[in-house]
């Protein structure tokens, strides 16, 4: 019942979102109401493996209750907790008591385990993340970096300190008499050394903010007093625009990543054009005449190969054509999901947006998906649409499932809370079983029930000899040029999206994402039929697999990306390592099924073009 209610809320959701697509957390606070800081997972960049803010054992704190958890929140174990410091609206309070913290040696030994791998505890409040304010004593000034967490402690000369102080310095946007926004909430963490009977700091605002130089707190005691100040801040900063800080992408090097991808697809399509344009009109202008003059034609290139060319591949039919499926419906996910993002769905403060789309639209683009295998397996000579559905409907996520278990088994041995429990597995199987795999065989039955796919020459009945041709224009060498022309294309987009996934930092800029998506799509493509023409003219008409090969070559330089990326990171632990490769290894093969379905649909749209134009007493019906 649990899943089924969760799936019902992940439809409400999505249609709530389409209804406001781009919603401002628009909610004012009176003078003197309380306000809720929250804290989230505790991350590292270094680590990469979250945990729950409950891991620090800090006084006392519970989970935060919600009206509910979205699917996207569940999975991804963005869980928040209260906290126990208390906030009211415009009232500053200074050296406030949270609790005497009695530690036990085996949470010392945790805590300090956490400082020593750099994690951070990410707080809230009204749905902003809390910037980290740092001081300098040597000049006196301080500036705020909004990512990457507040610090838990820090370590100097072997010995560990903890932040035992926190002052909450909170921006107010005065709407009217006695109304609010908050639209900053930033956090200066010190650590004090209290005395053991009372506070260092006083009631006022003078003993902890004008005095860095106070003794901090080991973390080698069991007994350790916790405070905290509230400063209220007048700004001018607008709710519409209180995100603006967070932004730490620079524009113009997006403009130049889309200037970097304009040029090569400008330069990969009149590459086309010449090449093809000029060739192509030549060579069925000529055949075309001899053939009207009923002359006796010798040149074997491909305008020979129309009884070959449309042949279907010799091996692997079912999986290629699941694959085709899979990519189709992977491309529709992902396609609507950045065109969507364009007009606000990835508003980082319902972060989990993009994912709830996805996963909805992955579920309902089954009925495209299986609709395509079945028409190409039927194509290919299949004659059990059952058995091409249930192949669909079980490629993707069997393999999406037996690489996540890995992972999710090490995040459990982690105990790490973005681990996915049992009954949260039984939720995604609802999805599937419920709405997923009955889509992809309706799909599949009316795929296979439609018109067949025909090709417009009758195919020979014995294969033609493939003559022998350039070593460059073999799939195992060619492939390194297209993807690399086709990974420039998206390389600078690629890298902010990198920074979102594993430095915790926000995507704010989904047009960009969405117009180096479509030029990427249009590159793989254009590069894939130059391809597969050359090939063609040496009388290789094998295309179909050549072409998905082809098409997914630009993964190649992905694979080496996140290998480059990795070091970058500078993981420290075996688990994070795994977790890191396991992870990518499944967003390549995603990108590996979403390119090479377009490569062979361009392809096939180019064959099918260049094949229309001879003349021949052959010709059928055409697509």
């Amino acid at each position: 019942m649990k899943q089924i209610l969760l799936f019902l809320n992940l439809l409400t959701f999505i249609c709530s979102s389409f209804i406001s697509p781009n919603p401002i957390f628009d909610y004012s606070h009176l003078k003197n109401e309380p306000l809720n800081i929250l804290a989230g997972s505790l991350s590292s960049i270094r680590a990469i493996i979250p945990f729950d803010y409950t891991k620090l054992q800090i006084c006392q704190s519970k989970k935060y209750e919600k009206a509910e958890d979205t699917l996207g929140e569940i999975l991804t174990g963005e869980s928040l907790y209260t906290t126990g410091y208390l906030a009211y609206t415009n009232k500053d309070e200074y050296c406030q008591t949270l609790c005497y913290n009695n530690f036990t040696q085996n949470q010392i030994q945790t805590i300090q385990k956490l400082i020593k791998r750099h994690y951070k505890s990410n707080w809230f409040l009204d749905k902003l993340p809390a910037g980290l304010i740092l001081h300098n004593s040597i000049v006196n000034n301080t500036k705020v970096r909004f990512y990457h967490g507040i610090p838990l402690g820090f370590s100097k000369d072997n010995e560990f300190y903890i932040y035992n102080h926190f002052q909450f310095h909170i921006l107010l946007n005065e709407i009217d008499k006695d109304r609010y926004n908050v639209v900053g909430f930033n956090i200066l963490p010190i650590s004090i050394k209290h005395d053991k009977a009372n506070a260092i700091c006083a009631k006022d605002d003078s003993t902890i903010s004008n005095n860095f130089n106070l003794k901090p707190q080991p973390l080698n005691q069991s007994e350790i007093l916790f405070t905290y100040d509230v400063i209220y801040e007048y700004s001018d900063i607008t709710l519409a625009s209180r995100w603006d800080h967070y932004n730490t992408s620079k524009r113009g090097i997006h403009w130049t990543g889309m200037l970097i991808c304009d040029v090569i697809v400008t330069a990969v399509t009149i590459t086309v054009i010449c090449v093809l344009r000029k060739n192509l009109n030549n060579d069925i202008t000529s055949y075309n005449y001899r053939v009207s003059q009923l002359e006796d034609i010798q040149d074997y290139d491909w305008k020979q190969l129309s009884g070959d060319v449309f042949r279907p591949p010799s091996k692997n039919i079912l999986l290629l054509s699941g694959m085709l499926g899979t990519g189709i419906q992977l491309l529709s996910m992902f396609t609507i999901s950045l065109f969507l993002g364009i007009f606000g769905y990835m508003n980082p403060e319902k972060r989990m947006n993009i994912i709830n789309i996805g996963i909805l639209l992955y579920c309902f683009s089954g009925l495209v998906g299986g609709y395509i295998s079945a028409k190409f397996y039927r194509f290919y000579g299949g004659v059990n649409w059952l058995k091409s559905a249930c192949f669909t409907s079980l490629f993707f996520p069997g393999m999406l499932i037996g690489g996540y278990l890995i992972v999710n088994i090490l995040l459990i041995y982690e105990k790490s809370n973005a681990a996915v429990n049992i009954m949260d597995i039984l939720s995604l199987f609802v999805l599937w079983i419920f709405c997923t795999f009955p889509l992809i065989l309706l799909g599949s039955f009316f795929g296979f029930k439609s018109n067949k796919l025909s090709a417009p020459f009758e195919i020979n009945k014995i294969p033609s000899i493939v003559p022998e041709k350039p070593w460059y224009l073999h799939y195992k060498y060619i492939t390194f040029l297209t993807g690399l022309v086709g990974f420039a294309t998206i390389f600078i987009e690629l890298n902010y999206v990198m920074f979102a996934l594993w430095r915790h930092q926000i995507y704010f800029l989904g047009a960009f994402l969405w117009i180096a998506f479509f030029l990427f799509v249009i590159v793989v493509g254009e590069m894939t039929i130059l391809v597969v023409y050359f090939n063609l003219c040496y009388g290789d008409y094998n295309w179909w697999w050549k072409s998905f090969i082809v098409g997914g070559s630009p993964v190649i330089y992905f694979i080496f990306y996140t290998i480059i990326y990795f070091f970058y990171l500078k993981l420290e632990r075996l688990s994070a390592i795994i977790v890191y490769f396991g992870i990518m290894a499944l967003i390549s093969s995603m990108a590996m099924l979403i390119c090479g379905t377009v490569s062979v649909f361009f392809s096939l749209f180019f064959i099918q073009w260049i094949y229309s134009r001879i003349a021949n007493d052959e010709i059928m019906n055409k697509y």
